[in-house]
């Protein structure tokens, strides 16, 4: 079949359901699974944790509580992140830290529990800074709906690329191959250099979508509400004087465009006489300068403020910042000396590069102010005639606070020009923003960088296929295996599905249903289908941490903030490795523990957590001697083992008693008699002890029930 013949291909084509329920569609055959057994699986399944408590007879209101769960949202979100190559550092050389990373994980966190309708869901990833009626977060101080934008950014970022035009046209190439899969199941990526070889996407269609992300951009933005904006005005007081600067430029000298062309983020930043300044000093806020392409070797920056110190880790809280192709490559600290004084940097890396300035303060006890900032042929700052002058900030101490994000904004829309076999040094003709052709009922007209307009079609003209491809990804974390095996790609080199009709009668009831998911996976998981199911498959890695911690006690419930940093080993090490967090992440659960592309977590790459580069819906889930390993030398399996022993010490429990709630705990089952016998035979040779429980709790661990769900 040619490419374009399969525009009649099933996956491009109006739902076609089948009548009926799971059930009466599947005529699934067998005896459903134990109560203990089905419990277990539904518990992994919604929660990522295992059964507390007694076994549940109403499995209907098991599955209710389960997905009322905060932990739901936790577990599901997780699934989430892979697809967008979730990570909280930018990899390559020094993977330097993405600002505000966390507040994406806790926003899908937050969608997914409060069962966001995923039309909508899509919307905010696609679009959410543009919507005109954005949500707000549950306490009304601050923007929901732009924070799902930042998925547009996890992609690694080269420090110092050597060709900007390439650098951002591999960026913008991820982005595009990292959201056709997680939403449409398409390789879309695969067009960049001709027209896909097997799917009905021509080169054009890729440029099309090009377009409109060459017209995106990300910024540090702080995404107060209206009422937290208002709230923040009231207590501001009268800006502090300023007096700008009188500079003896020199042939070679090129003063910066004036920061009143800055945009502005938060309302303590500010511009007064051609001084830019934050005040008062509990205020936060931001200028972000237009994009420019670096045209000499030094900037100089004449620069006043609050004493401050680059961390360790991240950028910091007061700075100027020159961002080149994404990368935040240089920083302008204040020396705290009373008046404005030159600071000089060499451009070495950024000479040539797409770059713009940030001035940033998210200091509630400091500011930052710049008179002025020269580019340079010259090593030396340029003379000074007059200098500029900037009153101290005063204080209001119940100023509201401000919420930071890096989202997406629409930066100089344009369409961009064909790359001829994907180079950016061979260009073909203008192609103008648009969509894939396949799925599109009717030609769009584009305002802006057309991702207002993408986000309509997808959830429009796109519907059928967005459908499947969600419906088939609650399936597949549900069975083990979707109804499309590969989930990522619904194309023709994918697999065909299993039961066509099936898939389109559940794609059929989330769109009836409002696009919402929890009654899908009510659906799912009181079927017959699914409790006569025995799909034994492996637990991810953060599902068998999760698990020793709420075992052990250790579990902190808490959701939400900043990421817990990565605890790392004496044999971790490399360029740009960070301090180390605590052994056990503070007992937070897994998905709070910071991804760091350069040091991701050893257990969890043991058990095939996915490397943050692209779309990943389908988990390897491999079984090799360093998993064995992990359980049984690791410190942190040890530790928990240990506190999980210390537990039933402290509850009293008798070594029969004992047995039985190890079991239970683990397994959802009481022991069976030879384990029973041979766990009692052993407390009885080396004593009913700390040390001899928690050897008991650590075989546990290491088997491979505990491991695996059926």
């Amino acid at each position: 079949m040619t490419a374009w013949g399969q525009k009649k291909f099933w996956a491009f084509q109006p739902l076609e359901p089948a009548a009926g329920s799971i059930d009466e569609i599947l005529q699934p055959q067998g005896t459903p699974v134990a109560d203990g057994v089905w419990a277990r699986r539904v518990s992994f399944s919604l929660t990522g944790l295992p059964p507390a408590g007694e076994i549940p007879r109403d499995r209907k209101a098991y599955v209710d509580s389960l997905l009322a769960s905060p932990h739901y949202g936790e577990r599901w979100a997780r699934h989430w992140l892979d697809l967008m190559r979730y990570a909280e550092t930018n990899g390559h050389e020094f993977d330097n830290d993405k600002s505000d990373a966390w507040r994406y994980r806790d926003y899908v966190i937050r969608a997914l529990n409060s069962d966001l309708p995923y039309d909508q869901f899509v919307r905010e990833h696609v679009a959410g800074d543009l919507l005109a009626k954005p949500r707000l977060s549950a306490d009304g101080s601050s923007l929901e709906s732009p924070i799902a934008t930042t998925s547009w950014w996890f992609g690694e970022i080269l420090n110092s690329a050597t060709d900007s035009a390439k650098s951002r046209a591999d960026a913008v190439d991820n982005q595009i191959d990292v959201f056709s899969k997680a939403f449409l199941g398409l390789t879309v990526a695969c067009a960049r250099c001709h027209d896909h070889k097997f799917d009905p996407i021509p080169t054009a269609d890729y440029y099309g979508l090009a377009g409109v992300m060459h017209s995106t951009n990300v910024r540090e933005a702080v995404i107060d509400s209206p009422a937290r904006r208002e709230a923040i005005a009231a207590k501001l007081g009268p800006r502090p004087e300023a007096r700008g600067a009188k500079l003896a430029l020199r042939p070679g000298d090129e003063l910066f465009e004036g920061f009143e062309k800055w945009r502005a983020e938060g309302q303590a930043m500010a511009v007064s006489n051609g001084v830019a300044s934050s005040a008062p000093r509990e205020g936060v806020g931001s200028l972000t300068s237009a994009k420019l392409k670096m045209p000499k070797f030094y900037v100089h920056v004449l620069l006043q403020g609050t004493k401050y110190r680059r961390p360790r880790v991240g950028e910091g809280d007061l700075r100027l910042t020159l961002v080149a192709d994404d990368f935040k490559s240089s920083h302008w600290y204040a020396s705290g000396v009373p008046g404005f004084t030159w600071q000089s940097k060499r451009m070495t890396l950024s000479h040539g590069r797409e770059w713009y300035f940030e001035l940033v303060d998210r200091s509630r006890s400091g500011y930052v102010g710049v008179a002025a900032i020269v580019i340079s042929d010259h090593k030396t700052p340029p003379g000074i005639l007059e200098n500029a002058t900037l009153a101290a900030p005063g204080s209001v101490p119940e100023l509201p606070e401000s919420t930071f994000a890096m989202i997406s904004s629409d930066e100089n829309p344009r369409n961009v020009k064909l790359h001829v076999r994907g180079s950016h040094l061979d260009l073909g003709p203008e192609v103008p923003r648009g969509f894939l052709k396949v799925l599109s009922a009717q030609s769009r007209e584009v305002a802006g960088s057309g991702r207002l307009e993408f986000a309509e079609w997808l959830t429009q003209d796109a519907q059928a296929l967005l459908a499947r491809v969600m419906v088939n990804r609650v399936w597949k974390h549900h069975f083990g295996k979707g109804l499309v095996a590969s989930t990522d790609n619904f194309g023709l080199l994918g697999e065909r599905p299993a039961n066509r009709g099936l898939l389109d009668a559940l794609a059929a009831r989330l769109i009836a249903g409002g696009w919402r998911l929890k009654p899908l996976h009510r659906e799912i998981l009181l079927s017959e289908a699914y409790a006569k199911t025995v799909p034994v498959r492996r637990l991810e890695a953060e599902a068998i941490r999760d698990a020793m911690l709420q075992l052990s006690g250790r579990l902190d419930a808490k959701l939400y903030g900043p990421s817990v940093m990565p605890h790392i080993s004496a044999y971790q090490d490399g360029r740009g490795k960070p301090p180390s967090g605590p052994l056990d992440g503070d007992g937070r659960r897994s998905i709070y523990i910071q991804v760091r592309r350069n040091f991701l977590t050893p257990m969890f790459l043991a058990f095939d957590h996915p490397l943050p580069i692209s779309a990943i819906g389908n988990r390897t889930a491999s079984v090799v001697p360093s998993q064995a390993l992990m359980l049984l030398n690791n410190e942190f399996v040890l530790q928990q083992a240990r506190l999980w022993a210390q537990r039933t010490m402290k509850e009293g429990l008798g070594p029969e008693d004992l047995v039985t709630a190890l079991y239970r705990d683990a397994f959802a089952r009481a022991p069976k008699v030879t384990e029973q016998i041979a766990a009692l035979d052993y407390l009885r040779q080396h004593g009913d002890n700390e040390d001899s429980r928690a050897d008991l709790c650590h075989v546990l661990f290491n088997t491979a029930e505990f491991s695996y769900v059926q």
